[in-house]
């Protein structure tokens, strides 16, 4: 049988590969042929990858920023008026006050009562020559975030319209010293049912100009404040003994909390009717 050719040149001396010695270098080549194909995949699939700088690290890495905590300030709660805000020697001075009693209870900051015995609206105090309008003006409250005006009796004798317009005058004053505060006004009070006939209209008066800011006004002669509780006025027959200023307390403190819970804001006047 014909042989082919031979191996030309420098080969021809080389002994061929048996077929075992074959197989093993065909193996070879062909791990060799997946791990360079392997390597070339990885290098053009791989993604690169992004460092943060040190501040885009920490954004990254930092919880999501919580809202600022709220306020655990105590509300402030400034009062105005006469002696049921001041008290008398028969009882209500200082810490058995109403007011001090009210800001206890709530938790609030209490300021010092701004009240003289004989003050009204437009009454002068013939001690002092104070009304509601000087107090407010010479001892303003800007951080309160309840204010109460409380009376007056004091001016059973003025004209309503002039009280309407020095309490307006009042309470604007207090708003714009203390723009954020929520004002509740109290009319006058009265010791029993026996009320003077001079003493609705005042009290009619000062509704109308709590109207006229948009504050929340009580009526103690529609709730009938002491009507049914003689023994809680002194000897003078008008003034609140301690436990009638506990009594006031017990009265006021509810609308208080209310105006501080609610936030009141509405435009109108807003007149609480009796409790019960």
């Amino acid at each position: 049988m014909a042989r082919g050719p031979g191996r030309p040149g420098p080969f021809a001396r080389l002994p061929l590969p048996g077929r075992t010695e074959g197989i093993v270098i065909l193996v070879v080549l062909l791990v060799t042929a997946i791990a360079v194909g392997a390597a070339a995949w990885y290098a053009g699939t791989r993604t690169t990858p992004a460092f943060d700088s040190p501040d885009d690290a920490a954004e990254a890495g930092a919880p999501p920023p919580t809202a600022t905590p709220p306020n655990d300030e105590p509300p402030g709660l400034a009062v105005y008026g006469d002696w049921y805000v001041s008290g008398t020697a028969l009882g209500g001075a200082g810490p058995a006050g109403w007011p001090a009693i009210v800001s206890q209870r709530l938790g609030a900051q209490a300021t010092e009562p701004h009240a003289v015995t004989d003050a009204g609206y437009v009454a002068a105090s013939d001690r002092t020559g104070d009304t509601f309008l000087s107090l407010a003006e010479n001892f303003p409250e800007p951080r309160a975030d309840v204010t109460v005006v409380f009376g007056s009796r004091n001016d059973y004798s003025a004209a309503p319209a002039e009280i309407t317009a020095a309490a307006t005058r009042t309470l604007e004053t207090i708003r714009a010293t203390a723009p954020e505060t929520e004002l509740l006004v109290i009319g006058p009070a009265w010791t029993d049912a026996d009320v003077p006939p001079e003493l609705p209209p005042v009290t009619d008066a000062v509704r109308q100009a709590a109207a006229a800011v948009g504050a929340t006004f009580v009526d103690p002669l529609e709730e009938r404040w002491f009507f049914d509780n003689p023994e809680l006025i002194g000897a003078d027959v008008i003034s609140p003994t301690d436990e009638g200023h506990r009594y006031l307390a017990d009265r006021i403190e509810p609308f208080v909390r209310q105006v501080l819970e609610e936030n009141a804001t509405s435009p109108s006047s807003e007149t609480v009717g009796p409790t019960g």
